[in-house]
């Protein structure tokens, strides 16, 4: 009996933990404070911070949308985040983030999804009042938000056929640039014996002399 107690104690710690909070992307706080807090929240900058190392701009419109814009030599993000009144003392927040770096190729999309991941983080972090944790900013937080409409595809099934279709296209380029290369020089080859000299045949038909 005392361990079913015990047991029965550890499992409603747990559904509390998942189901008692409500909608993770949800806050109990009215969205001029949600506004405000996001506006003015420093964004951790490192190897795990939401951007990295890029120089990032927090900006917005004022009372409803907050826009993050992260920029560097060899990438750009942009991001952003939506607040919708839940009542007179709840927010709804979305998010979504688009862009990439220049080595990301056909992954573009796996990148912008973990920035938003990232992002997410740094939102429940910045409104929970307690650090960003560079470790749930992998997704742990970001997996109780519902997807988003506008966020680019991240799966690593998209990114495997990206990547196979820019193999494919660029195979394609090679075998379009040998093919002008040999018709440039099969005609070049054709006219190695014409000579373009004024008032003189473009070919030399005269016999020669042995």
């Amino acid at each position: 009996m005392k361990y079913l107690l015990l047991a029965g104690a550890f499992f409603g710690v747990i559904f509390y933990a998942w189901f008692g909070r409500g909608e993770a992307n949800v806050y109990a706080m009215a969205p001029a404070e949600v506004y405000q807090a996001l506006r003015s929240a420093p964004v951790e900058k490192g190897n795990g911070g939401v951007f990295g190392n890029l120089d990032t701009s927090v900006s917005g419109n004022g009372d409803s949308v907050l826009y993050w814009n992260a920029s560097g030599a060899h990438a750009g993000y942009h991001c952003e985040a939506a607040i919708t009144p839940e009542g007179s003392d709840q927010s709804r927040l979305t998010a979504f983030c688009g862009g990439s770096g220049a080595s990301d190729g056909a992954a573009a999309g796996m990148v912008s999804a973990m920035k938003r991941k990232a992002l997410i983080e740094h939102i429940d972090a910045t409104l929970g009042k307690r650090p960003f944790d560079a470790h749930l900013a992998q997704g742990s937080t970001a997996s109780g938000w519902p997807s988003d409409a506008r966020q680019p595809d991240g799966s690593y099934g998209t990114a495997v056929v990206g990547a196979l279709k820019m193999e494919r296209d660029i195979k394609q380029m090679e075998r379009d640039f040998d093919k002008q290369k040999a018709e440039s020089d099969a005609t070049a080859a054709a006219h190695a014996g014409v000579q373009f000299r004024p008032g003189k045949p473009m070919v030399d038909l005269s016999p020669k002399s042995h």
